[in-house]
């Protein structure tokens, strides 16, 4: 099998898996492969099973060898491309998973399904999270298109560019990102962007610094629109809109309820 990076991933039998990021941890658990993981990393927190398993550090490729995994799952939502590829100068079977929009992630679904042996429970997944992601769509066709950025940090101002899943939420939504394209997926830029009289509409994942950065944007000189009102902001659950995982569709849905509420 090829990953989503073009990798080849050796075949055999998988009796146990680590993932190294919370986002293909919920893969897993979601593919029908809960029981066959062996441990989890630092960040995860989701689904509850998680619980009772030992974690490891995701840059840590000794702790994670030491492991036993008969496949490791890798993402590009965090994980250090230098210690996947030590991992496999170790012998260890990596897939990794690089989901840029939700056509992407239904992919990552059956992929998963796939590496992992169950490829029914993928392709399962597969279908739903891709039914779901196509009826929240359709529900924003009857949204006014506006103008709009999803923020990942205040200070620096960083945001989601084209390209990037998050990129594809807000369209799906029924929003244009005005964040510029070729500079890399989350590019830090000028914070006069704020000031951009086409800006209409801020999403961001809600967390607790992430409120405490805007309070002191909306101090400063490039949060004057922020503060007028002209720029509307709206909070998704950070878990679900920062993670590339099978919970995914949530966070779109979540986007389009509050454009309905407030078109």
């Amino acid at each position: 099998m090829i990953d989503q990076l073009g990798d080849a991933v050796p075949g055999g039998p998988v009796r146990r898996v680590v993932p190294l990021a919370p986002d293909v941890t919920e893969l897993a658990f979601a593919a029908g492969a809960g029981s066959l993981v062996a441990a989890v990393p630092l960040a995860a927190d989701y689904p509850t099973e998680i619980a009772r398993l030992p974690r490891v550090a995701p840059n840590d490729a000794e702790a994670i060898v030491a492991l036993r995994p008969d496949v490791v799952l890798a993402t590009t939502a965090g994980n250090d491309p230098r210690v996947v590829q030590r991992l496999r100068q170790l012998g260890t079977r990596v897939c990794s998973m690089d989901v840029t929009s939700f056509a992407r992630l239904v992919e990552a679904c059956r992929l998963a399904g796939d590496v992992l042996g169950y490829p029914a429970q993928g392709e399962r997944l597969a279908r739903e999270v891709d039914a779901r992601s196509a009826r929240a769509t359709e529900r924003a066709r009857a949204l006014p298109r506006r103008a709009a950025m999803y923020v990942v940090w205040w200070e620096p101002l960083i945001v989601a560019a084209p390209g990037t899943f998050h990129d594809d939420m807000l369209h799906r939504a029924g929003l244009s990102n005005l964040a510029p394209a070729s500079v890399g997926r989350y590019p830090r830029v000028n914070p006069e962007l704020l000031l951009d009289p086409r800006l209409e509409v801020a999403v961001v994942p809600d967390e607790r610094d992430l409120r405490e950065g805007l309070a002191r944007t909306t101090a400063s000189a490039a949060g004057s629109r922020l503060v007028s009102g002209a720029v509307r902001v709206i909070w998704l659950p950070a878990d679900l809109a920062n993670r590339p995982g099978p919970r995914l569709p949530a966070a779109l849905e979540a986007l389009v309820a509050a454009r309905e509420a407030r078109p």
